[in-house]
């Protein structure tokens, strides 16, 4: 399996990393900020090229045309917005990062003003709210489900691609979730007049691409077995040329490592969070590979971690429970949005975004906040998808 790029392809990435001028950021700026282009400067938080997995530093993060990509990890190239490559990508990720452990929220209320931090998914203390749910699930599995059956499917795809090179991360990732999306359909008429949710984490490979595993949950207490599966998994493998049945382990004996099935899960909460990887540890801090991985979901803006609807109500009836001492079926579940409306908190207003760091706040444009997607132009054949049978 070759480590390369595509051919001329990372000497291009090198040459327009240092070049076209940044876009706007997407990133809370301070109001007025006046900052020239960084592109091309070392910074204390940025990780060398060398150390990215091999093949990967040079290779823009997507060459798909239409492809939303966050603002810092765009520029231009010939007047028109393409990907950067991973390795300046996944250090606007780290800078990014570092950027938010100073980010406050001000609230203001009758003339008084509060702050509170602001936090973002990738923050070792969002994996405890990750946790927490987890097991208010858990509490509402046991409250209201016969029995408990969970299933874990696994969607992976081939990082290789048809000439040899490694794929763009996020054209791999979208690659998977375009195939979650058509197996999704196939899983709801598998379980039709089933009861069942599921739980959707996405998970780094030490490539640093990432995979898919989705927890299907059915509460009705019929038995469920691997080759109920099959179909799901199928369809799967036809949508997504780099997936491929034998990658898969689907065989017409057995499913392989793609389905498993466990009725006798004692610790929900811990079960799935060994697939979120809750570590507890700075994702700076983590090995280069898997912050790659991280880079390409915060770029892409995909979710590491989400849940059914019906998984999100029984979680909010579970945490409105946990927290008023109330049935929150008493009223047929209304109760729930009563209360979120009346919630202690609902008088105080969001004012203003700021950086404490030190001495005095420094206050930024909350009109820049949030996560803004350009649609880049695509470099078509730059990373054609290797078919596995």
């Amino acid at each position: 399996m070759s480590s390369s790029s595509a051919p001329g392809d990372g000497d291009r990435g090198r040459e327009a990393a240092d070049r076209p001028p940044r876009l706007a950021d997407s990133r809370p700026s301070k109001t007025n900020r006046q900052e020239g282009s960084r592109v091309g400067e070392r910074r204390d938080l940025d990780i060398p090229p060398s150390d990215l997995p091999g093949g990967t530093p040079y290779r823009p993060i997507s060459v798909e045309e239409g492809r939303g990509l966050r603002d810092e990890a765009v520029h231009l190239i010939d007047g028109e917005p393409q990907a950067r490559p991973v390795y300046s990508v996944l250090n606007e990720w780290r800078e990014w990062y570092d950027d938010y452990r100073n980010m406050h929220m001000e609230f203001e209320k009758d003339g008084e003003t509060a702050r509170s931090r602001l936090e973002n998914s990738f923050q070792p203390r969002y994996g405890k709210r990750y946790y927490a749910k987890i097991k208010d699930f858990e509490r509402g599995v046991k409250r209201y489900a016969q029995a408990l059956t969970t299933s874990i499917l696994t969607f992976s795809a081939s990082n290789e691609n048809a000439e040899g090179g490694r794929r763009c991360p996020a054209d791999h990732m979208r690659d998977i979730a375009d195939g979650w999306d058509t197996a999704r359909k196939q899983l709801h008429q598998v379980l039709s007049g089933r009861n069942w949710e599921y739980a959707k984490v996405w998970e780094p490979h030490q490539s640093g691409y990432g995979h898919m595993h989705v927890a299907v949950f059915v509460l009705d207490g019929e038995p469920v077995t691997a080759e109920d599966f099959r179909p799901v998994m199928r369809s799967y493998v036809g949508e997504v040329g780099p997936a491929g049945s034998e990658a898969h382990g689907l065989t017409e004996a057995n499913l392989g490592d793609a389905v498993s099935v466990n009725d006798d899960v004692e610790n929900l909460g811990s079960y799935i969070s060994e697939y979120i990887g809750i570590f507890g540890e700075e994702p700076t801090e983590r090995p280069v590979s898997e912050q790659m991985f991280y880079a390409t979901c915060w770029a892409t803006g995909t979710r590491r971690v989400d849940f059914s609807n019906g998984a999100h109500e029984l979680m909010g009836k579970e945490q409105f429970r946990r927290e008023t001492g109330l049935n929150p079926d008493s009223r047929g579940g209304d109760v729930v949005d009563e209360w979120r409306e009346t919630d202690e908190g609902s008088e105080w207003s969001a004012s203003s975004i700021c950086r404490v760091s030190g001495g005095e706040p420094s206050y930024c444009d909350p009109t820049t906040g949030g996560q803004a997607l350009t649609r880049i132009a695509g470099r078509s054949g730059v990373d054609p998808p290797a078919r596995r049978s």
